[in-house]
């Protein structure tokens, strides 16, 4: 069961980041889409991007401290102030919170450290 819940953290980790990129992509590329991206709020909007592609690679290593540090880069800049908002930006602040059940996900169920083994003694 264990495996199962980290596996679907990993998932859940993998496609919301998956998501945020492409809507961020799609933010900067397509400017009739509802979001207003300019200046340097490209630049912003781009490593957004790319920090979501972060977090779809940690989320698939399991790495729930850099998903939940990404997700704390990404949402409370931006990803909570994109919530209320009436049209589909809205689901780029909803996939940051899936980021941060994801991060919950791996980290609850993470393993136990293995006991490092005393080395051998030299002659």
């Amino acid at each position: 069961m264990r495996k199962i819940v980290n596996n679907l953290g990993r998932a859940l980790g993998a496609i919301c980041g998956a998501l945020l990129s492409v809507a961020w992509a799609l933010a900067v590329w397509v400017p009739a889409a509802g979001v207003s991206v300019t200046g340097v709020s490209v630049i912003v909007a781009l490593l957004f991007a790319l920090l979501a592609l972060f977090a779809v690679i940690a989320s698939l290593h399991g790495h729930f401290t850099v998903v939940t540090l990404l997700f704390l880069a990404s949402f409370f800049p931006v990803g909570v102030s994109l919530l209320p908002v009436a049209h589909w930006p809205r689901f780029i602040g909803w996939a940051d919170l899936g980021l941060l059940l994801a991060a919950v996900l791996m980290w609850s169920t993470r393993g136990v450290a293995p006991a490092n083994p005393a080395p051998p003694l030299e002659d």
